[in-house]
């Protein structure tokens, strides 16, 4: 009797991610994922007891991989705050099928559009240096990161449906001029209303 197959979590979290990551999240089922770890469906459902499971499971993968790109951006010495919205757009442009899965997908579709900035892992943090960095109050600076969010998220939407091509210097004026009419705009409002 040949031995039997040892298929691991981490087997088939990986496998699973890159399917994913080949061909997008509609794309993973139990037999074919089976079928690309070499083995019968046993040994997923033994991890998973669903397949919902899985794709949880997949999606905090995909979250962590996105998140180690924002945090190692975001220590580049400059502007981490636009470094941060260039790698965001860089991992759409790389990564388009995880993201995807991150941020074309129903996960902001019961917030206000105003509360989706301070939502995710190291938010605070990103306020925080907003505030120091402009002297804006925290909602001020919640609205700036909403602002720059939601037109850097259009320019990697894009980006990730093939719908455009802009280069990196393009997408570095774009978010700059953004941030600054933003900014300026708000410091406006901010003064007019202290006075």
């Amino acid at each position: 009797m040949p031995p039997k197959i040892k298929v691991t979590e981490e087997d088939i979290i990986n496998a699973a991610l890159h399917m994913v990551r080949e061909k997008g999240v509609e794309s993973l089922n139990a037999r074919d994922l089976a079928k690309e770890l070499g083995c019968s469906v046993h040994p997923i459902f033994r991890t998973y007891n669903s397949m919902e499971g899985l794709r949880t499971a997949v999606y905090k993968k995909a979250e962590n991989i996105y998140n180690e790109r924002m945090l190692s951006a975001g220590e580049h010495n400059g502007d981490g705050f636009l470094n941060m919205g260039l790698a965001y757009i860089d991992f759409a442009k790389k990564e388009k099928n995880l993201f995807k899965l991150l941020f074309m997908s129903d996960a902001f579709r019961e917030q206000s559009i105003m509360n989706i900035a301070g939502t995710t892992e190291g938010d605070d943090e990103v306020l925080e240096m907003l505030c120091q960095r402009t002297g804006l109050s925290k909602k001020a600076a919640q609205e700036l990161y909403t602002g720059i969010w939601l037109t850097t998220h259009g320019i990697a939407s894009m980006l990730a449906t093939n719908n455009c091509r802009f280069s990196d210097e393009e997408n570095r004026r774009l978010l700059n001029n953004s941030f600054m009419g933003l900014l300026r705009k708000l410091k406006n409002e901010e003064e007019h209303t202290n006075e």
